[in-house]
């Protein structure tokens, strides 16, 4: 079996990817995340993911299947990770009691063959209405640092969330389905 190697220094795609492969390399590359608004948001996330898989093949000595993924919140536009926490206050009062969208992009590459494959998800996220004061106990944790919109679903997050339509994974930052479906389309590989 060919060795994942994932372009992502993320705790959370790190955990994801562990649980089906045993002994995956990690390569962390510094990626500047350019968001061009006149772009699509898929088209932002698949760049990214191709910039940091890229990125990532420039970096590894080894042979395999590099992954990397980018994930954003859009609501009328991309929405980031906060630079601070008023920032993340503002973010989660714009999306109170609203619907948004998560798109993760993905990319993988077989550093034998040079294939590369570049696809995204979408998954909608509705909001339940948020006081300032549970918006405030929410930022008080400190979840909402390093994540887009400001929240982490997999975490004290699930509880701002109304309901989802679509791969609950994708807002975690990694939908595992798309990526098994990529894998074993493009690449004869599979995580079960």
């Amino acid at each position: 079996m060919k060795k994942i190697i994932l372009a992502s220094k993320s705790p959370r795609r790190i955990e994801m990817l562990s649980k089906y492969f045993k002994d995956i390399k990690v390569y962390s590359s510094e990626v500047q995340e350019i968001v061009n608004p006149n772009d699509k948001p898929q088209t932002t996330v698949m760049k990214i993911a191709f910039e940091k898989a890229s990125a990532g093949l420039k970096l590894c000595d080894e042979h395999g299947i590099i992954i990397a993924a980018d994930t954003i919140v859009y609501m009328d536009e991309v929405m980031g990770k906060p630079n601070n926490i008023e920032e993340g206050f503002q973010m989660l009062k714009d999306l109170s009691g609203k619907k948004h969208s998560v798109f993760t992009g993905i990319c993988i590459i077989d550093t034998i063959s040079n294939k590369k494959v570049v696809d995204f998800e979408k998954t909608e996220v509705v909001f339940n209405e948020l006081s300032d004061n549970e918006i405030l106990k929410y930022l008080d944790l400190g979840e909402y640092i390093d994540k887009a919109g400001s929240y982490g679903i997999q975490g004290y997050g699930e509880l701002l969330v109304k309901k989802i339509d679509g791969c609950y994974n994708n807002v975690k930052g990694l939908p595992l389905s798309k990526l098994n479906y990529l894998l074993k389309k493009h690449f004869s590989l599979e995580l079960l």
